[in-house]
């Protein structure tokens, strides 16, 4: 059974990281609910910050899964870049870039989104795996200092707003 098409209205923008991970984390209970109404899962519950921003424990077909996401928001506060980790480098989202074979590991549970507020098209979403994540880095991913990504090679991987709501879906199944 193929998933059903969500329809979910774009937002404009948000005004802080913690509003775009609450529409997301909105947008993510919409299309479990409607995976639930398929019998294509049988339950999920979605957590928030339990190491990254957002968790979704789910059963799919008597299988159960677990997805991560680590969702950024892009305004131009620094200047081409966006931070993660913390700023000494730490935080589970360092851990698993600066090691090939986490990466490798997690890249079946985990995915990167984010929204590029200053993005002059409708292609400002970028919904990227752990070894794409690893190459937008600018330089080393590293503990003992702020790592960021580099927001030109993220806009390589822009994406609309229905091709993020087939991809979050379509990972979410995966």
């Amino acid at each position: 059974m193929k998933p059903l098409r969500v329809e979910i209205e774009e937002p404009r923008t948000f005004n802080n990281e913690t509003e775009f991970e609450d529409f997301i984390a909105g947008v993510l209970n919409t299309i479990l609910s409607g995976l639930v109404k398929q019998g294509l899962i049988s339950n999920y519950y979605i957590f928030r910050q339990l190491g990254f921003d957002i968790a979704v424990f789910l059963d799919v077909k008597g299988e159960p899964k677990v997805k991560f996401l680590e969702l950024k928001l892009y305004k131009g506060q620094r200047a081409g870049g966006v931070g993660f980790g913390t700023q000494k480098g730490e935080g589970p989202q360092v851990e698993v870039l600066m090691n090939d074979e986490k990466l490798k590991f997690f890249n079946k549970f985990l995915r990167w989104l984010i929204y590029d507020a200053l993005a002059s098209s409708n292609r400002r979403y970028i919904f990227i795996d752990n070894p794409t994540a690893k190459r937008c880095a600018m330089g080393e991913v590293r503990k003992g200092k702020q790592n960021n990504f580099n927001i030109n090679r993220l806009r390589d991987y822009a994406i609309t707003w229905n091709e993020l709501l087939r991809k979050l879906q379509e990972f979410l199944l995966e």
